[in-house]
């Protein structure tokens, strides 16, 4: 008899260790605020996040790397509208987004915590603003950074964690190395004599005159050029960690081989047209020689942090390199990328991303 009360206490021991265990994990001990529990059994599944909240700056990149996860569509019941002028991607590919909150991009701590969040998703420079004071009221949070090729690579492990879903995130990962080391691939043989000047500029107008940026060293579209094959021409410049001003008697300094502009909020496309047609801007090789080019855009120009950079990495090569990518069609490669980053079908792509698709030509 002694025996087996032994033995009960033993297993209750272990059920309270297991139970407080999964309180430490989901309470933020395992790190990164993410539980650590993931599989396919209906036990693991109940301790994954149920509702999950989207909130901040750069709403987009976060939502759309959420919409990498199938589980995205049932768990998140709040984003923020993170249209920049061709629609929001999200609403269009979610059957079930009619049953989620749009936020606006300020929401207070109250308009979250009414959702009854499980965790709070945003970019990591929010945490100040919008994340602590969550977490003062006992909110979970996760924070994602998703400007580096590095930093996406880190990122997907939370968000397959945040999901239960690390084969997911596997199979993102390999889809982003097998892409980029293929282009390293392609273009191993260049030397630095192959690679043109290149300079890449966020257009925009503020008071009502043209504004030209460049992206600091370590962001994406550095890491971008550098990948495609070019050198880029504000290499030198100390930045800090945003896009910096750059005047027209320092582009002129510059002088680049090649320029592409990106615009988030006009056409990039109208921008170009603007600069072609301006007398300074003339006097450039770049402009001189017709190699100022738009960048590509769909519902997001594929220049920023969100997934599409992938596209824009391989647009920059063929429009640097044209000799090692004869065979390659713009149109196809995005079809192909929508289908295995997104699943979406030919249909869907030629009824939602063809329509949006510009500069290409």
């Amino acid at each position: 008899m002694g025996g087996t009360k032994l033995r009960l206490r033993r297993v209750l021991l272990s059920a309270i260790l297991g139970i407080l265990t999964l309180t430490f994990l989901w309470a933020g001990g395992a790190g990164d605020g993410i539980n650590e529990v993931s599989g396919d059994t209906d036990e693991m599944s109940a301790a994954l996040p149920k509702r999950i909240v989207q909130v901040g700056s750069s709403a987009f990149i976060v939502t759309n790397a959420l919409y990498l996860f199938p589980e995205a569509s049932l768990r998140l019941v709040g984003v923020v509208d993170g249209t920049q002028r061709n629609g929001f991607f999200a609403n269009d590919i979610d059957p079930n987004f009619d049953d989620k909150t749009v936020l606006p991009r300020a929401a207070s701590t109250e308009t979250i915590l009414a959702l009854e969040p499980d965790v709070v998703v945003m970019k990591d420079f929010m945490k100040k603003r919008m994340g602590e004071p969550l977490e003062r009221m006992g909110v979970e949070t996760l924070y994602l950074n998703l400007e580096t090729l590095e930093a996406w690579m880190d990122d997907l492990d939370k968000l397959g964690k945040l999901f239960g879903n690390m084969k997911r995130a596997e199979e993102l990962k390999l889809a982003i190395n097998n892409r980029v080391t293929s282009l390293e691939e392609t273009l191993a043989e260049l030397t630095e004599e192959d690679k043109p000047e290149v300079l890449l500029l966020y257009w925009s107008v503020k008071d009502g005159a043209m504004a030209l940026n460049v992206p600091p060293l370590s962001w994406i579209q550095t890491r971008m050029v550098e990948m495609a094959g070019g050198i880029p021409a504000w290499r030198d410049v100390n930045l800090d960690e945003n896009w910096i001003l750059a005047s027209i008697e320092q582009i002129a300094l510059w002088n680049p081989d090649v320029v592409f502009v990106v615009a988030y909020h006009v056409s990039a496309i109208e921008a170009v047209e603007t600069i072609r047609n301006n007398d300074t801007w003339q006097q450039l090789e770049a402009v001189e020689n017709n190699r100022i080019h738009a960048f590509p855009t769909d519902y997001h120009s594929w220049d920023q942090p969100d997934i599409r950079w992938l596209l824009g990495l391989k647009w920059l090569a063929t429009i640097l390199h044209p000799e090692y990518f004869e065979n390659v069609d713009m149109v196809d490669e995005a079809r192909a990328f929508y289908e295995e980053i997104y699943g979406m079908g030919e249909a869907d792509f030629d009824r939602l991303i063809l329509p949006r698709l510009t500069g290409l030509d």
